[in-house]
């Protein structure tokens, strides 16, 4: 486990050097429900130093996750993701200035579970939506919509999943803090071809996502790779990676120990 953490952590931080981008996957909630009132949250993020950005800085992102089954094949999601990127060298005439993102949503869907045992096997499917913000070089509002079928396994030591999300983002209220259309072309933000701007437009992405849960029954560090790939026409620069590492709570297993503990 060990090993994984130092790869995938260099992975996740090589992703993050580039230049200025205008979207980022969020971390995928994947509860992996075996059954009814289930309760799990989880936190993760990242923080890196962005010495291969050109824009050169720090890069800070953090997500909430909660998740409830109210009934057995139910399964309700929430989500809170932030993103922050702190310049080296502000220069309001270049575009490096801070950057500040934020994303809340809600999705429901079912599960079905099967296995004997210790280990469970997990499938489900889940769709919502959410809005969101971004205040950079330039400002805007977003809403997205989402579709996530997954795969995983539960165990009490270790869970694994992997989802394929689905995501359509819309931005609006584009705000372009007096930069003019010469910045908007020079950071592909303007399509001269079809004459629009990219607040005129929905964008697709689909976004495969793996999640390793190592721990005891309850509480489990959580390591996620979240990838990010265009289905639709961007044109501006966007992230197309999000690894994460936290914590994973479980308080059906929480109780369950408790009351075995007696």
């Amino acid at each position: 486990m060990k090993k994984l953490f130092i790869l995938l952590s260099g992975i996740g931080l090589l992703c993050t050097g580039c230049n200025r981008y205008y979207y980022k996957p969020n971390a995928v909630n994947a509860p992996l429900f075996t059954g009814a009132n289930q309760l799990h949250i989880a936190g993760d993020g990242m923080i890196s130093n962005s010495e291969n950005n050109t824009d050169g800085g720090n890069s800070y992102f953090f997500d909430v996750q909660a998740a409830y089954s109210p009934i057995n094949h139910l399964g309700i999601i929430a989500n809170y993701s932030t993103w922050a990127f702190r310049p080296t060298n502000l220069d309001f005439s270049t575009g490096n200035v801070d950057a500040n993102a934020h994303l809340a949503e809600i999705g429901i869907g079912g599960y079905v579970t099967s296995g004997q045992g210790k280990a469970k096997f997990v499938a489900d499917l889940y769709a919502g939506g959410g809005a969101g913000l971004l205040k950079s070089d330039v400002d805007m509002k977003a809403r997205r919509f989402f579709i996530q079928p997954g795969i995983g396994m539960r165990h009490p030591a270790v869970d694994l999943a992997f989802n394929m999300r689905i995501s359509s983002i819309k931005y609006y209220d584009f705000d372009d803090n007096g930069r003019g259309m010469n910045y908007l072309l020079d950071h592909n933000l303007y399509d001269p071809n079809r004459k629009e701007r990219m607040d005129e437009n929905n964008y697709l992405f689909w976004e495969p996502s793996f999640t390793v849960r190592s721990g005891y029954k309850f509480i489990k560090a959580q390591f996620q790779w979240a990838l990010a790939a265009d289905i639709s026409n961007v044109r501006w620069n966007y992230n197309g990676s999000r690894f994460t590492f936290g914590l994973y709570f479980s308080l059906e297993d929480a109780l369950d120990l408790a009351k075995k503990s007696k």
